[in-house]
């Protein structure tokens, strides 16, 4: 009924939806798990702290995993930890109890992020074809179904073990069947033969790369700052109730989703070096809408600007990365999902501390500086395009 090419795109699509699904319906609950397992900000920051490190462990894992057990066993491995750690975290009553269910979260996602994105370079490579902002769109449209799925059930006074069971459980299912259509390691020994060979010998990356990392750190952690946060800061700061704060990251995700369906394009027609720098001054824009506003709508409307000036950064930074000289395109995804993971670990319980010592508004003013940050980095790259194989691209 359907090509190879169209089973293996479809597949693809379905475990970038499964992370963005599973991380939205957590975050977007984020209100009435932090009451139900009876905990602080402080304790909310050291939870997504450990959801982080979890995160980086299953991403250390996943090329061992790989190896041991090939692609697809490892992925589907990932989506079925992910649905445990929700359920865990649904029957949380306790910071403990609900730490561990982070725990596990992160672990599956972690797997299941380390794979997809080489999954979508694969695809690409194989079929000479540009996807990866299709792909890291059904990653927002995920985070869409999860956020409106949460909203649902907080409007119908459902708990946060509900919302995860009625949609995750299922989709797992679809996605542990619809593996078998993934590509295996052995379609691109030969590459990962080169990155395993060149990360032995490898004393330093180009600085291209690390400014990549970097930049997709600063994107990583303003993501996360909406997801983990969002909902939290409309309640506690902007005095919204917990239906109308489980929009925030469907809003946010939804634009994304949008926005990332038309990526190739946008960057075909404005360039990739310009692109990045207007989207970190809309973020910027966009973020101080939501902190200086004084009413729900209208810091709804400041997370939708900040998706619009987010969508294209990740899928153009991994996009550039695969174009490093020098360097295979599985190595610089690995190297820049570490450095963005590594943010995840820092980040969120920082801002849980400066909530605790001083209000949570304050914690989210760092998400400023790491806008201008971003813009600052965005404009030293296209000194750096030399260091890029830039043949045949519309890039000026």
């Amino acid at each position: 009924m359907f090509s190879e090419a169209v089973k293996n795109k479809l597949s693809c699509a379905a475990f970038f939806f499964l992370p963005g699904l599973s991380y939205s319906l957590v975050t977007s609950r984020m209100p009435a798990i932090k009451e139900s397992a009876q905990i602080d900000d402080l304790q909310l920051g050291i939870a997504l702290f450990c959801l982080g490190i979890a995160g980086c462990i299953g991403l250390f894992f996943s090329s061992r995993l790989v190896r041991l057990l090939k692609d697809r066993p490892t992925i589907a491995a990932g989506a079925s930890l992910s649905t445990i750690g929700l359920v865990i975290a649904g029957y949380a009553n306790s910071f403990a109890s609900l730490v561990s269910g982070f725990a596990v979260i992160g672990f599956g996602i972690g797997l299941t992020d380390a794979l997809m994105n080489a999954q979508g370079m694969f695809y690409e490579r194989r079929y000479k074809t540009r996807s990866m902002n299709l792909f890291h769109a059904f990653f927002s449209l995920g985070g869409i179904v999860g956020s409106l799925t949460a909203s649902l059930c907080a409007y119908l006074g459902l708990s946060p073990l509900f919302s995860f069971l009625v949609l995750v459980v299922p989709w797992t299912v679809v996605c542990l069947f619809g593996c078998r259509y993934l590509q295996e390691e052995d379609q691109t020994k030969k590459a990962s033969t080169a990155s395993k060979s060149s990360v032995a010998k490898r004393s330093s990356y180009p600085l291209v790369l690390i400014c990549f990392g970097l930049l997709s750190w600063l994107a990583y952690d303003i993501e996360g700052s909406v997801a983990e946060w969002g909902s939290v800061y409309m309640v506690s700061s902007k005095e919204a109730d917990q239906a109308v704060a489980a929009l925030v990251y469907g809003l946010f995700s939804g634009t994304i989703f949008v926005v990332r369906l038309f990526g190739d394009r946008l960057r075909e027609s404005v360039g990739d070096f310009r692109l990045l720098p207007i989207c970190s001054l809309i973020a910027f824009f966009g973020m101080s809408i939501v902190l200086l506003s004084a009413s729900p709508a209208s810091a709804l409307c400041g997370y939708i600007i900040m998706g619009l000036g987010l969508a294209p950064v990740v899928p153009t930074i991994f996009s550039l990365a695969g174009k490093c000289k020098g360097i295979s395109a599985s190595e610089a995804s690995s190297f820049i999902a570490i450095v963005a993971y590594g943010g995840l670990l820092v980040v969120p319980p920082t801002l849980g501390w400066i909530a605790s010592h001083s209000s949570l508004g304050t914690a989210l003013c760092l998400v400023l500086v790491f806008c201008a940050l971003a813009f600052v980095i965005s404009l030293i790259l296209p000194r750096l395009k030399n260091q890029l194989n830039l043949s045949g691209s519309l890039e000026p």
